[in-house]
């Protein structure tokens, strides 16, 4: 029961894993956030309940390093959604200060024998000393990195804000879609850790000095309740777990996962419908992560070239799997494209042809007749229309 929690987090952070990646690496950052959170939370939980002595001298401030980072992936995360790619940047390194004091205050810690650790955890609640340390107690650390990791969080807050208020429409709609998610997520797990801090903190018998195994503030049911808060939040919003999409297609992901993991150096003939299904997925991430259609030239030769796949299998991919032709798909692609730039605010600092030839069409005259075919407007239309100020 006591590592219920990280078991879940676990298989969370799997689906996040399987069905964002290909769309945004960003969200490893939000994975390290919800595996550090939970770690500290089932150490509270284990030395509160089993205080197995073994656990506690692996988990006991060798996970500190990591939590003050969880504002910081946080933030990262966000920027990471908010610019659809994967973002890393200096300023990384100086919000990564206060890990690298926590290392070096617990320094002692660390250079003590792992026997040793035990034989402290061993020891009853009460007559333990104080965790070795160089200047700052593990309680006032502890108290001020969730103080650092607030102050993170209403940076975030505010760092959507101003993304909201000063974007594009298509960045406003990312942004607000976000906003809703994290007004689910946070006050489940923010407002209850909070609340347990302020009463450890009243219910201490030492002013300033908070006591972390206090039974008279929360029960072991209550504090496992209290793990359970941040897995189980995500299940409430399964479009995020799924990323927009059914929520079978995570069973179809796992088996293209495993399926992918084997095609390197398993040989299939070509009417097996694993080496299809194998090719179909190369084929549709290559296009995703590559974008190769915003190229005039771009064709079925170019994708078989590129990937080594037969010409005559690429083209079986369209017609049988996709069940759309080739040209057909590519326009819709590039319309896609064009969209999202006008979205963006592109065709304020460049003129429509500029955008259709960055879209990979040849022409102006082709590229009306496209966008007309999918959006049954002009693209000066469709901006009147669409991106009202």
């Amino acid at each position: 029961m006591t590592y219920t929690s990280l078991i879940l987090v676990l298989i969370v952070s799997l689906f996040l894993l399987i069905n964002h990646w290909h769309q945004n690496k960003g969200v490893v950052y939000l994975v390290f956030a919800i595996l550090v959170f939970s770690l500290k939370q089932t150490t509270l939980l284990v030395l509160n309940t089993t205080r197995d002595p073994l656990v506690l001298a692996s988990l006991v401030a060798h996970i500190d390093p990591f939590h003050p980072l969880l504002g910081t992936f946080i933030i990262y995360y966000f920027k990471s959604i908010v610019r659809g790619e994967f973002v890393w940047d200096k300023t990384f390194l100086w919000l990564s200060i206060p890990a690298i004091l926590t290392v070096i205050n617990l320094l002692p810690y660390y250079a003590t024998p792992f026997e040793n650790k035990v034989e402290y955890f061993q020891m009853a609640v009460i007559n333990r000393p104080p965790l070795a340390h160089l200047f700052l107690p593990m309680n006032n650390q502890i108290t001020l990195t969730m103080l650092y990791n607030l102050g993170c969080l209403a940076y975030s807050l505010r760092y959507l804000s101003k993304m909201k208020e000063g974007n594009g429409t298509y960045i406003k709609k990312k942004v607000s879609v976000l906003i809703n998610r994290i007004l689910v997520i946070i006050p489940i797990n923010v407002i209850p850790n909070v609340l347990m801090l302020i009463l450890l903190t009243s219910k201490s018998k030492h002013f300033g000095k908070i006591d972390f195994v206090n039974p008279e503030v929360f029960t072991n049911q209550s504090l496992f309740f209290l793990t359970l808060l941040l897995p189980l939040s995500f299940f409430l919003i399964p479009s995020w777990l799924y990323n927009e999409r059914d929520p079978m297609s995570f069973l179809e992901n796992v088996v293209l996962t495993w399926k992918r993991m084997f095609s390197v150096n398993a040989k299939f003939s070509a009417e097996d419908p694993f080496e299809k299904s194998s090719d179909f997925e190369r084929i549709l991430s290559y296009i995703e992560i590559e974008k190769p259609y915003v190229k005039t030239a771009f064709s079925l030769h170019d994708i078989s070239q590129a990937l080594n796949i037969p010409h005559n299998r690429v083209t079986t991919c369209f017609n049988k799997q996709l069940k759309v032709p080739f040209p057909s798909y590519r326009n819709k692609l590039r319309i896609e494209h064009a969209t999202h730039l006008l979205r963006s605010g592109t065709h304020l600092t460049t003129s429509i042809e500029g955008i259709a030839e960055m879209s990979g069409f040849k022409s102006k005259s082709i590229f009306y007749k496209t966008f007309k075919e999918e959006h049954g407007t002009t693209p000066i239309d469709w901006i009147k229309e669409n991106l009202k100020s």
